[in-house]
């Protein structure tokens, strides 16, 4: 794994976290414990603060980057997924943010929400819970029903899975 300290400050991991040996920490980044960071993600503090809470998933490829003297927090259970940007902005638990969307600057996505692919959430703007967001710029398009959040939590479920066999066969001790 490649973590990077920045200034004096440096990457902070707590127990079961898996990060692929191709992602990149730099900086002041907490990462809580059964955090899965796959392959060519890049998390950049240096000008600010990262929190990935418990069970945060950030997928292949994604960047997570704060913004000049602020905290970007990703809370417990939200998946980053394929490619996705988050630039200083809130992610709230157990949201998805989908394939090569875009969140960007004070942006606050709350609890249990769905960016979908592609989707971009401009700056300042605020997503309540539960809702599903596509388009360019993203728009409410749905209330999320159970069977969206079970999806959602199924594709944690199985992501969650995983983290103990790449811990394993990578060699990382606790």
């Amino acid at each position: 794994m490649n973590l990077v300290e920045y200034n004096g400050k440096k990457p902070e991991l707590e127990k079961r976290v898996y990060v692929d040996p191709t992602a990149t920490l730099i900086g002041d980044i907490a990462v809580g414990a059964g955090v899965g960071i796959w392959p060519g993600a890049i998390i950049r503090a240096d000008e600010g603060k990262v929190i990935l809470e418990e069970g945060v998933m950030v997928l292949e490829n994604a960047i997570i980057e704060a913004g000049k003297g602020s905290t970007l927090t990703i809370k417990s259970g939200a998946i980053i997924s394929h490619g996705a940007i988050v630039h200083g902005a809130f992610i709230g638990r157990n949201c998805v943010i989908g394939i090569g969307a875009k969140i960007l600057d004070k942006a606050i996505i709350h609890d249990h929400s769905i960016v979908g692919s592609g989707a971009l959430v401009t700056p300042n703007k605020e997503i309540p819970s539960k809702k599903m967001v596509l388009g360019l710029p993203g728009k409410i398009i749905k209330d999320l029903e159970e069977s969206d959040l079970a999806n959602s939590r199924e594709e944690w479920d199985m992501l969650n899975n995983k983290l103990d066999y790449y811990i394993k066969i990578r060699g990382i001790k606790y």
